[in-house]
């Protein structure tokens, strides 16, 4: 019986290790940012999800490690006010004049990557509240992740959304997901309107399913054993 939980837990690595990571690659033209920091210039972003979490994977033309002041940013609507939703220069944004005026941000995740930090802001129909969440970088890519619950998502269900590149200046959009418009520094107002993309969450692959099984097994057959010992 020893070795049981020890298999088991062996298997669940095994099966870890061979379940793919797969995600939703949407593309953007590099060399749009003018500016002269690949660092903001938005190359491409993975969009993928397990059985509780969804996950934005920014990839760069440059480093984004390379500045503690870079800022990526990701906006979510699911049409939850009618299409208005809000602006982040609206109560508890970030000060920037950024909206989704088709289906209206109802979420907005900001990200200050070079601290591992992030915020999640939601939209309750007059003014944004705020939680706090994670982020991680490396030389080429930029990693988002955010609870399905704190977005109110299960999977089958749809959203659109855009991301964008910043600054923690007084620049807006640097770089935009949603469009190839070149843009260099600048504090103009911004609008994804009808250019979001669109993502549906995934049901877990059956290896997830396995894992889950595997994780209860586990922790029945420790418990049995603890409550023998005692």
């Amino acid at each position: 019986m020893k070795t049981l939980p020890f298999t088991l837990s062996a298997a669940a690595a095994l099966v870890l290790g061979i379940m793919p990571a797969s995600a939703t690659i949407y593309t953007d033209a590099t060399g749009d940012f003018t500016g002269g920091n690949s660092d903001l210039d938005i190359a491409s972003v993975g969009v993928n999800n397990d059985g509780s979490s969804l996950t934005f994977t920014i990839n760069l033309a440059g480093n984004p490690s390379n500045g503690n002041w870079y800022n990526y940013y990701v906006g979510i609507s699911k049409n939850l006010f009618g299409g208005v939703g809000g602006n982040l220069n609206a109560s508890g944004g970030w000060g920037k004049d950024i909206q989704m005026s088709s289906g209206g941000m109802d979420f907005f995740l900001g990200s200050f990557p070079f601290y591992a930090g992030s915020s999640l802001l939601t939209w309750n129909g007059s003014a944004w509240t705020t939680t706090s969440g994670t982020a991680s970088e490396n030389t080429t890519s930029v990693t988002i992740p955010v609870s399905l619950a704190a977005l109110g998502l299960s999977a089958g269900n749809s959203f659109t959304f855009d991301v964008w590149a910043s600054d923690s200046g007084a620049d807006t959009v640097l770089d935009a997901l949603s469009d190839g418009t070149a843009r260099s520094w600048n504090g103009n107002a911004f609008d994804t309107g009808a250019n979001a993309l669109s993502y549906t969450v995934v049901a877990p692959e059956p290896g997830t399913m396995v894992l889950a099984g595997m994780g209860l097994m586990l922790a029945f057959l420790r418990s049995r054993g603890s409550a023998r010992q005692s």
